[in-house]
């Protein structure tokens, strides 16, 4: 079986702390029994790193929260404004941190004093939730057709027969079809129809609100109100899978 690849960055202003992560990370993967390969990048620094993630594409970043410059918060806002496909580990020696991490909804928060036994849970859950993100749906364009990975839409608008699928790199796929059979296509994906004119890839919902749904990107989209209580559930629903271990 050809191993999946995961491109990982780790960022500690302390060489010694990396070194640490990286060896719990793939002591971590190795319980797992995965057949994946990391490719892993460190940074002394926030800037360092923000500045690689301009230019190369990251699935799992672990972030110290104590750094000076840029620190582990302001990273991640930034992260999340830009690559929200990105999956953000908070790692630290102080556990009274934890609840403001949840601002940027975290994957996972490691403790320094135990990495190994909290890698482990890292990896189950990032294994499991990304298994579906995988997949690649398969888009008729021309006489041929493309390839688009699950995790890069973020979401797609209906307007008649036309659709436009908003990627997570902020650009734009168009075709025809209605919005009703791309749902019908994508089940079993965690997109989840809002509005008569969205359909939302879950893992990109940030919160909801009254009338509107916001995304990571702090995109905010109009939601119907017939459907606000079914919304609501199955984000509920949602991020109790994702806490699962």
């Amino acid at each position: 079986m050809e191993k999946r690849k995961c491109r990982v960055g780790i960022c500690d202003d302390k060489q010694e702390d990396i070194e640490q992560i990286e060896v719990a990370l793939r002591k971590g993967l190795k319980r797992t029994g995965q057949p994946v390969s990391l490719i892993i990048r460190s940074f002394l620094n926030g800037e360092d790193l923000y500045a690689d993630t301009r230019r190369e594409d990251y699935d799992l970043i672990f972030l110290d929260i104590e750094m000076p410059g840029m620190d582990g918060f302001e990273l991640a806002a930034k992260l999340c404004m830009d690559r929200p496909q990105i999956s953000l580990v908070f790692v630290s020696i102080h556990e009274s941190f934890v609840f403001d991490a949840l601002e940027y909804s975290p994957l996972w928060f490691v403790r320094k004093g135990n990495l190994e036994g909290d890698m482990f849970k890292v990896l189950k859950k990032y294994l499991r939730m990304t298994a579906f993100m995988g997949v690649s749906y398969r888009m008729k364009e021309g006489f041929g057709f493309r390839e688009i990975p699950i995790r890069d839409i973020m979401y797609i608008e209906g307007n008649g027969h036309s659709l436009m699928i908003k990627k997570t790199d902020g650009g734009w796929l168009r075709k025809y079809g209605s919005l009703k059979s791309m749902e019908e296509e994508l089940e079993g994906c965690y997109f989840l129809r809002i509005h008569k004119n969205y359909l939302v890839n879950q893992e990109y919902i940030r919160e909801v609100g009254s009338r509107e749904v916001y995304l990571k990107d702090e995109s905010v989209l109009e939601m119907g109100q017939d459907r606000k209580n079914a919304v609501r559930e199955a984000m509920r629903l949602y991020d109790r899978e994702r806490r699962r271990i």
